[in-house]
């Protein structure tokens, strides 16, 4: 019997294009379409020509850690929610589903949110994205930056100490993963708050890492319920993380229950890949995703 469920793939990319085929083609149904956004400093992929159900909406500059990430999300949402689909699905061009799509129709058709939100800052350096400026400019972790970016940092740093952003638009802040699995009426939810609030907008544009705090914050001051979990797994052993997925995860997948990043749920994407790892996703095809 087919799958009524209707989802969208909101996918952020900007490289490994060959990965991002596979990806799209290991989740291709009837029921699903693919929107994507790919940063306007990477090159345009060429390898997707084949597929009749990817979308790609109007490119912008990513910056990681700044609000343009965000804004591609947001705008995500905003193109294929006039579709009307049950689900929206946010992935990067780097996860693949380590279990087979019908695991995912069966979790989705008992309803649910599939994001993960924690009330309050993580730590203190968590609430210095919240607390302290930031401009969208650049990217941060690049090594030795020219001489005018290392200024705006000096500027950022001024503008926090002298003038701490303490007047939230908000009662409470939640954190969570970037990652997310939301009904239609949700997404309506946010897209719908936002048009009506500017003043979170105005303020997360000057937040660092706003697509962990934007949308939970959204959905953790609303009367949303039934939050389930996001379902990606990511590896943070390593620093600065994620950790690539290679073999040595097989085993972890293998397992009854394959945990998020903040050990809820049961996942059902992992992240990331790279064009190399054909071998790997030919196993996770062959060994996970058929017997699953």
């Amino acid at each position: 019997m087919q799958n009524k469920i209707k989802i969208a793939y909101l996918i952020t990319a900007y490289h490994e294009y060959d990965h991002l085929k596979r990806l799209i083609s290991a989740l291709q149904d009837n029921n699903v379409s693919f929107y994507i956004h790919i940063d306007k400093n990477s090159s345009m992929p060429t390898n997707l020509n084949e597929f009749e159900n990817v979308h790609f909406i109007k490119r912008q500059i990513v910056w990681w850690g700044g609000w343009s990430h965000q804004e591609a999300i947001l705008n995500l949402m905003s193109q294929a929610i006039k579709q009307n689909y049950d689900y929206y699905s946010l992935i990067s061009g780097s996860d693949y589903p380590i279990k087979s799509n019908q695991y995912l129709y069966d979790i989705l058709e008992k309803g649910g949110e599939f994001i993960s939100i924690k009330e309050g800052f993580p730590s203190e350096m968590k609430r210095g994205w919240v607390k302290n400026f930031y401009f969208d400019l650049f990217y941060r972790r690049k090594p030795n930056k020219p001489l005018w970016k290392r200024a705006i940092l000096k500027l950022e740093k001024k503008i926090s100490l002298y003038f701490p952003r303490e007047n939230y638009p908000f009662e409470k802040v939640f954190f969570g993963p970037t990652w997310w699995i939301l009904s239609h009426n949700t997404i309506v939810y946010i897209l719908d708050f936002l048009k009506s609030n500017p003043q979170y907008e105005k303020f997360f544009k000057h937040s660092f890492c706003s697509e962990e705090i934007l949308i939970p914050t959204i959905i953790g001051n609303s009367d949303i319920k039934n939050l389930k979990g996001n379902l990606t797994y990511v590896d943070w052993s390593v620093h600065p993380g994620p950790a690539f997925i290679s073999d040595r995860h097989i085993g972890v997948f293998e397992s009854e229950f394959v945990k998020n990043e903040i050990g809820d749920n049961v996942a059902f994407f992992a992240r990331k890949f790279k064009n190399s790892d054909q071998d790997l996703l030919q196993i996770i095809d062959n060994q996970l995703r058929s017997e699953s």
